[in-house]
Order: C-alpha cells, then sequence, then structure tokens
C-alpha cells in the first residue's frame, strides 16, 4: 500500500495536465507549464520517492521483527518509520540529492564521450558504493539515530555490506527488468509495449519486498557482528523495542486479493496510458528517420494512411525511404529503401493491401530518354513492376507524376513534354485511370497543358496534385509558373469522360520568386464534391493562401483566402476535417518557432483559430493527414529537442484540430 500513492501520483498528475503535455520521444514534455503546476509536480516526484522509501523501511522492519521472534504487523512497520517524521523526511532529502547528481553524472558522460559505457561503468560503480547507505531504512525503524549508526555499522562490515546487498537489492531486480525487456521484444507490436510497460512496472511493485529484506537482512547481520555494536545498539534504542501489539487483521480470503489488486493496479494503469497515451496527453511526437548524409536539405516528403489507419510516409530522397508505422501514432515502425534514382517526385499511393505504389520517371545512365516506371513496396521490401511503363519522353527536368487510389484501382495524373515546342516548352498533362494497381489495364484522359520551368532538381516543384471525391471521382490541379495560373480539371464521374477544366489567376504574386523557388499544389475534395487548393508565395514570406470552389466542378468564381498565420517550405500541410473544413500545418508566422495547426471555423475560411503545438528547430516540409478516428498527424523536419539533431518526425494530436 506504501507503494501506490508515489506509483500512482505522478500519473495522476499527468491525466490531469493532459493539455498540457506531449509525449515526445516516449518522454513527458510540458508544452504550457506555470509555477503553480511546477510546484503540484515536484510534490508528486517527492511523494513517489517517499512512498519508496517508506516501503523499504517498513519491509526491513518486518523482516526484523521475524529474526527477533516479534509478532509480524505490515501496519505496525510503516508505522515505525512514519513515527519519526523529521529523521524520514532527511533520509528523502538526502536521497533526492543525491539521485540527481548521479543521473546528472551519467547524463554528461554519457553527452560527452561518443560512447554510453563509460557512463554505465561510473554510475555503477558509484551506484554499488552507495548500496551500504540503505541500512539506515532498518536502522530508522530499529529507533537509532538512521545516518550515524548507519556509517557505524558500515565500518565494522563495508564490503559484508555491499556483497550482502548487491544481489538481492541490485542484481536480481536489473536481471528480472531485462529479463522482462527481452521477453517482451519476442512478442508482437503491440502487445509489445503493453507487457513491458504494465508487467515491468508491476514485477518493480513486487520485488520491493526481495529488496527490503536484503536490506533488513544485511542491518541484522551487521548488529551481531560483536559485542560492542551489540552495545552500541542497546544504549541507543533502550528498551522500548518490542512491546507493540498487532491489532485486528484482515483475513486471508480478503487481504490476498487485495494485495494482489495493489501490486497489479500501478502496472496495469501505466501500462494501459502506455499503450494508448492520446487517452491522456494532448500529442504524441515519434522520431521517424534522419536524412541521409549525402543528402544536403530536408527531402521532400508525403503522408498517407492505411487500410487500418497506420500511416505511410514517403521520403524523397536520392534513394526514396518508405516508412511503414506499427501503430496509429508511429511508435514503432520499418523502414525500407527504394534503390531507384527519380528524375522528380514521383507519384504514391497506399494500396488496399497496405502496400505503397510508387510510380516515378526513371532513365538508364546516359540516356535521352526515361520512363513512368511502377514500383511496390512492403515492410520486406520494394520490387519493380513488371508491366511496361505508363509513358516514354525524352530527358527533361519537368515531368511530374501524382497519384491517389479511387475505389476501383488507381488514378495517376502526370505531365510529360511536348515535341515541337522548344521556343515556349510545354508539358501535357495526363490522367489514367487504371482498373488495378497495377496499372496494367487503363484508359488515358488529356487534362491540360502547363509551360516548362526547368525548375533544379532539390528543389519542391510539385505543381501537379490529383485528389478523388468521396463518390470516386477523380480531381486534378496543376500550377503553370510560367502563366501564374491554376488549373483545376474535376471529373463529372469515376470514369472521367468529359472532364470539367478550368484555369484561374493567382492574384498578389511575387512572381520571379514565385518562379525559382520551392512550390508545391495540394488538392483535396469535401464531402460535397467541391475542391480545397493550397500553395504558398515564397515572395512574401511563404505565406499562404486557400483556393475555395464554388461548386464541384470549379465553374465558378474561385475564393481565394490568404491565411497569413502560417507559413512553410514550398506549402503548409493541408486536409479536412470530419465536416469538411480545411486544417493548414506548418509555422508560426510570428512570435517563437512553433508548429502551429490552423483550422478554418466556417465554409469560407473566414473565421480561423489556431493552436500552437510545440517549439522546433530547424527548417522542413510539412504534411498533414487525418485518419477515421479524426486525429490529426503532422509530418514535419527538425528537433524538438534543442540540444538534439535535426530529423524526420511524426506529431499526432489527441484533439480533431489540436485544441488544448
Amino acid at each position: 500500500m506504501t507503494l501506490v500513492p508515489g506509483l500512482v501520483a505522478p500519473l495522476a498528475v499527468l491525466v490531469a495536465a493532459g493539455d498540457r503535455v506531449a509525449l515526445v520521444g516516449g518522454i513527458p514534455r510540458f508544452v504550457e507549464s506555470s509555477p503553480v503546476f511546477g510546484v503540484i509536480l515536484a510534490v508528486s516526484a517527492v511523494t513517489a520517492i517517499a512512498s519508496g522509501l517508506a516501503a523499504l523501511a517498513g519491509g526491513a522492519r518486518l523482516v526484523l521483527d521475524f529474526i527477533d521472534g516479534r509478532p509480524l504487523s505490515a501496519r505496525l512497520a510503516v508505522t515505525a518509520a512514519l513515527r519519526r517524521p523529521r529523521t524520514f523526511a532527511m533520509l528523502v532529502i538526502l536521497f533526492v540529492p543525491a539521485v540527481v547528481v548521479l543521473v546528472a553524472i551519467g547524463a554528461a558522460l554519457a553527452a560527452s564521450a561518443p560512447s554510453v559505457v563509460p557512463a554505465v561503468v561510473v554510475v555503477t560503480a558509484v551506484g554499488v558504493t552507495m548500496l551500504p547507505l540503505m541500512i539506515a531504512r532498518a536502522a530508522l525503524t530499529d529507533g537509532v539515530p538512521p545516518l550515524r549508526m548507519t556509517w557505524r555499522l558500515i565500518s565494522r562490515g563495508y564490503g559484508e555490506a555491499v556483497w550482502m546487498l548487491a544481489p538481492g537489492y541490485l542484481a536480481v531486480p536489473v536481471l528480472l527488468q531485462l529479463g522482462l525487456f527481452a521477453l517482451g521484444g519476442l512478442l508482437p507490436a503491440p502487445t509489445d509495449g503493453l507487457f513491458r510497460d504494465a508487467a515491468r512496472l508491476t514485477v518493480a511493485v513486487l520485488q520491493t519486498p526481495l529488496q527490503a529484506a536484503a536490506v533488513g537482512c544485511c542491518y541484522a547481520y551487521l548488529h551481531r557482528l560483536g559485542p560492542a555494536t551489540v552495545d552500541d545498539l542497546d544504549r541507543e534504542k533502550g528498551d522500548d523495542r518490542g512491546h507493540e501489539r498487532v491489532g485486528w487483521r484482515w483475513p486471508p480470503i480478503i487481504a490476498w486479493p487485495a494485495v494482489l489488486l495493489v501490486a497489479l493496479l500501478p502496472g496495469l494503469l501505466y501500462g494501459g496510458y502506455a499503450t494508448e497515451p492520446l487517452l491522456w496527453a494532448r500529442m504524441v511526437d515519434n522520431e521517424i528517420g534522419v536524412k541521409e548524409r549525402d543528402v544536403d536539405y530536408p527531402s521532400r516528403t508525403e503522408i498517407m494512411l492505411g487500410p487500418g489507419g497506420k500511416p505511410v510516409i514517403f521520403r524523397d530522397e536520392r534513394r526514396p525511404v518508405v516508412v511503414f508505422c506499427g501503430d496509429d501514432a508511429c511508435g514503432g515502425h520499418v523502414s525500407v529503401t527504394l534503390d531507384e534514382y527519380f528524375r522528380t517526385h514521383p507519384a504514391t499511393a497506399v494500396a488496399p493491401d497496405g502496400s505503397l505504389v510508387v510510380a516515378g520517371w526513371t532513365s538508364e545512365i546516359g540516356a535521352s530518354r526515361m520512363e513512368l516506371a511502377m514500383f511496390s513496396c512492403r515492410p520486406d521490401g520494394c520490387i519493380r513492376r513488371p508491366s511496361k511503363p505508363l509513358k516514354a519522353t525524352e530527358e527533361s527536368s519537368d515531368a511530374r507524376a501524382a497519384a491517389v487510389a479511387i475505389p476501383h484501382g488507381l488514378a495517376i495524373a502526370w505531365s510529360a513534354p511536348l515535341p515541337g515546342h522548344d521556343k515556349k516548352p510545354l508539358s501535357r498533362v495526363e490522367l489514367a485511370l487504371c482498373d488495378d494497381v497495377a496499372c496494367a489495364r487503363r484508359r488515358v484522359v488529356p487534362v491540360g497543358d502547363i509551360t516548362d520551368s526547368f525548375a533544379l532538381e532539390d528543389m519542391d516543384a510539385r505543381v501537379l496534385a490529383v485528389a478523388a471525391s468521396p463518390d470516386g471521382r477523380p480531381v486534378v490541379a496543376y500550377t503553370d509558373r510560367g502563366t501564374h495560373k491554376i488549373t483545376v480539371a474535376s471529373c463529372e464521374s469515376a470514369a472521367c469522360a468529359h472532364p470539367s477544366i478550368h484555369a484561374f489567376d493567382l492574384p498578389a504574386l511575387t512572381k520571379y520568386t514565385w518562379l525559382t523557388s520551392n512550390l508545391r499544389t495540394q488538392v483535396v475534395v469535401r464531402p460535397d464534391g467541391r475542391p480545397v487548393i493550397v500553395y504558398s508565395d515564397p515572395g512574401d514570406g511563404h505565406t499562404s493562401t486557400i483556393l475555395l470552389c464554388s461548386d464541384p466542378g470549379c465553374s465558378g468564381t474561385p475564393r481565394f483566402v490568404p491565411v497569413p498565420e502560417v507559413v512553410a517550405v514550398s506549402a503548409p500541410g493541408l486536409a479536412l476535417d470530419a465536416h469538411g473544413l480545411p486544417l493548414l500545418a506548418g509555422y508560426r508566422r510570428k512570435g517563437a518557432a512553433l508548429i502551429d495547426l490552423v483550422a478554418c471555423e466556417d465554409q469560407d475560411c473566414a473565421r480561423r483559430s489556431a493552436s500552437p503545438l510545440l517549439p522546433v528547430g530547424g527548417v522542413g516540409q510539412f504534411d498533414l493527414a487525418i485518419g477515421s478516428d479524426q486525429r490529426p498527424r503532422i509530418l514535419w523536419y527538425g528537433t524538438a529537442d534543442p540540444a538534439g539533431d535535426n530529423a524526420y518526425h511524426l506529431l499526432t494530436c489527441a484533439d480533431p484540430h489540436c485544441a488544448p
């Protein structure tokens, strides 16, 4: 019972303050804090330490009572320590800074050395050296001054104290925890996480009596080393010990289930919350990889959701990397490399079987032509599909591709240079409707032309995008840098026999910068079929603009809505909530460097709310996806730790708008 308050108190504080907590790499971090909340958290931490020490002291007293033949009572054993509150508080106060200093030394060594081995060696050596100080817990309950008597006892048998305490207090518990950790690794996800968190904490509770017994036995051994020691103890403790009376006890049929419940409750609570942290935390952020060493800038990224709602992430590096997440928040993942070089960002879509379909422009070394080839990636690797290429064209850096899954296959849009347009190079935009994920049977529909922009290969030039409406109608959107227009091609049906194509001038653009900078066009389709497009203006600090179509065919005049609250390289991440309202993920434009989620509060996005999320460092691109649970998943690059290195992250919010 003494352990339960200490184990449950920190968890209760985290649950109560869940709207302020972000779980970053498995470690709770407070994104919003106050002095009062800091005091509450400190009190809960001290409570946890005090309850653990009280359990050790009470257990040691039970061992002494058993050795001396006195009646056993857990209640009296604990109250024996608590009847001396000043001494007990002093032990707690001394124990806390000792642990803090030990952890600080280990952390400093681990950070400064290329290996963690020196830190482990030093921490282990210092920890073993301090083991005999545990005797103070037993001395406290034996009615003698704890620290003075501890030093007196270990001066007579320091080596014996270390030898007796090391196996029972340190070695066996550590081996048990390592064994459970290894056993959890043999279980499939997510059972492994639940087992590790729940079982290890439960065993930590159950092994406390073993540790207390080691302390009590060591104290009793040193107590009986010689007459001088016994005389010293007897004179200091007097004749008050041994007169306690054992009170009424619960019958075993009630006591044993109660003890079992108390032992299992902290582990079950912790295991349950660790398995589903979004039940109590505002957001969960997990690192999912780092960029390759030979890549100068963060790569173009995309996030999609598989059939079970698990994210699938594509990183377009020199050798693209596909990340298959093992759970909804990507707490565990498998990364595979697609050993192929693509001239431009390829098209990606998740197939119904959970594999990632990739269609990208490839060419042989020294060849003058390139082909739009298809690949398939699974957690066990990537392969090239044996089917014929979707398209072949002359070598060009302006060929593009985009894809989306539709109810009965895939919709793949691409642009390829048109021959005979040397003075004003043009590319033809086409849409292929595939009956299967291999795209062996397809029908190609032309949807317009686009002026070539000769973008650099390391630039983000994803100016072509495709999405599908809830009823399976493909919608293509592409941006023409030369004419400063966005074109929307909306299919009237899933067959797309007569697409509706409309082009719109983009207002208030910094034209020269817009021609030579990163640019990404994104499109999503509302539940009523109306397309929503987002783009940014690099010349105006990467400010974002939303284009809202007034009808499913986008035949009327669209509404352009500037969103100055959020900025992003290329474009912010775009998705729709359950009501078809746009959400944008990027950086907060003003103030501290924060990830921000802007949510439209009405259909015209005239009213918006912003939810500041994590403070971050580094600059990269964003992508956003909404799962069937309506939780936003933000893909970003950078670091949430000022002392950490940049990496790719997936941030999952508990609230549909990431609100506190």
